[in-house]
């Protein structure tokens, strides 16, 4: 199954999330690593583990399958 990058999208506006939110919480200095997470080019699992902790639906984030059993 595949990253729903729209989805999760869609998701953060209704939640008022930004991807500079996640980006500065996790302390990130490059935009790059969300950016690259949400649309499914990397597994980063900080910022898939954010999303998760914030409420975003697993099946949306696609989860590698070593975080699957925590979702």
């Amino acid at each position: 199954m595949e990253r729903n990058s729209i989805e999760i999208r869609v998701w953060m506006q209704r939640h008022q999330v930004r991807q500079v939110d996640i980006r500065r919480e996790l302390g990130y200095a490059d935009p790059k690593t969300v950016w690259a997470t949400i649309e499914g080019r990397e597994n980063n699992r900080r910022v898939l583990g954010w999303l998760l902790e914030k409420g975003c639906p697993a099946i949306l984030l696609a989860l590698p399958e070593d975080m699957q059993v925590a979702a």
